[in-house]
């Protein structure tokens, strides 16, 4: 070997040597970002398992406080208290004709069906919100002036309320006669909207369907946070049950202010007829008596919330106990957005649904002590 072919290979082996730590350092950088892109992989995997699981349990958990209702709501009285769950069940005096329209006499524990939240006594984690169904706005029903009555409350303009109105009036009547405001298939059609269902709305929120009403941010979100409307297939209205924005609405000439008396009176001692909501309201009821339901109705809109998940699954529950072959059935059911979900800060241990497991024993302590709940 010559000198020069000796030098060409030192110079050789200094280039290798020069190459392969780079090469080496790229190797060691490229595994290093694999494995962090595994890491993260396997991070998302296992957060994914456990909203999934978390999920599951609480569809289990929804699905047995779903049985557990329907249960109490079949075999339980109802009165002008709401749902009696209490062991001491008197007999009603046939002489008192009130005691008598206001249903079973005071159980000594009850459910409220005006949106109170309850702590599931089955799962601590599930909180379950019962509302009656004729103590909200009926949208199938409503008429024009409560219709105008609620957007006042929203500062939604009279212009506006008169097109809003209109526009669903059209929607729901089976006719294809256009109203002064309103709109019918071929304005839909002309907006590249689906046409309307001529008939009564399927749920409340089908009404974003109609046209303006999807712009009512205000409107929505406070019926996502606390039920305001309905479409159930039940008549009547329950001053007992309704919410302040639908008691204005519903009951002309009640202000704000003799609403929020109402409320203070009915939480002392629910009312039994129209006599007794009138005093307290300071009103002359002169519409139709026989409008008014002092008791539930047999259509029921149920929130559940998993405190863990923050899940909220909002559903309406009917009952047909005439029916032979299907006693009760869900008319629809949702989940609320997040952006929606009331804080639930302020819960009444007190205050719980109960198993039918607790109301079933024969004996135990006296539920009147503690009142009704």
């Amino acid at each position: 070997m010559t000198f020069g072919q000796g030098k060409n290979r030192i110079a050789l082996g200094g280039h290798l040597r020069g190459f392969i730590l780079p090469l080496t350092l790229w190797m060691i950088a490229i595994i290093g970002l694999l494995a962090a892109s595994l890491n993260t992989w396997v991070a998302s995997a296992v957060a994914n398992s456990r909203a999934l699981g978390a999920r599951t349990e609480f569809e289990l958990a929804q699905s047995n406080m779903r049985n557990e209702l329907v249960y109490l709501l079949g075999s339980r009285p109802i009165s002008s208290r709401g749902l009696e769950v209490g062991r001491h069940i008197g007999i009603i005096n046939a002489n008192d004709f009130n005691a008598a329209m206001a249903g079973p006499s005071d159980s000594g524990r009850s459910l409220k069906f005006d949106g109170r939240p309850y702590i599931a006594e089955a799962d601590p984690n599930v909180v379950m919100m019962l509302q009656d169904g004729s103590g909200l706005l009926n949208l199938n029903t409503v008429t024009a002036p409560n219709l105008r009555r609620v957007f006042a409350t929203f500062d939604i303009s009279e212009a506006a309320s008169n097109r809003l109105i209109d526009t669903l009036l059209d929607y729901i009547d089976e006719d294809d006669f256009t109203r002064l405001a309103g709109a019918e298939r071929a304005q839909y059609e002309r907006l590249g909207l689906r046409p309307p269902s001529n008939g009564f709305l399927l749920t409340p929120f089908e009404a974003q369907r109609v046209l303006g009403w999807d712009q009512l941010d205000a409107l929505w979100k406070s019926d996502m946070q606390s039920p305001l409307l309905t479409t159930c297939q039940s008549t009547g209205f329950n001053p007992n049950t309704s919410p302040p924005a639908v008691l204005t609405a519903v009951m002309r000439g009640l202000t704000q202010e003799k609403a929020e008396k109402v409320l203070l009176a009915r939480s002392a001692r629910p009312f039994r007829n129209v006599r007794e909501f009138g005093a307290a309201a300071d009103l002359l009821i002169v519409d139709e008596p026989f409008f008014y339901s002092f008791i539930a109705s047999n259509c029921f809109i149920v929130d559940m919330i998993d405190k863990r998940s923050d899940q909220h699954v909002r559903f309406s529950l009917t009952l047909e106990p005439t029916s032979s072959t299907r006693p009760w059935r869900v008319d629809y059911a949702i989940r609320i957005p997040p952006q929606y979900r009331a804080a639930l800060d302020r819960l009444d241990p007190e205050a719980t649904f109960p198993t039918p497991e607790s109301i079933d024993l024969s004996s135990g302590t006296d539920d009147r002590k503690a009142g009704a709940k």
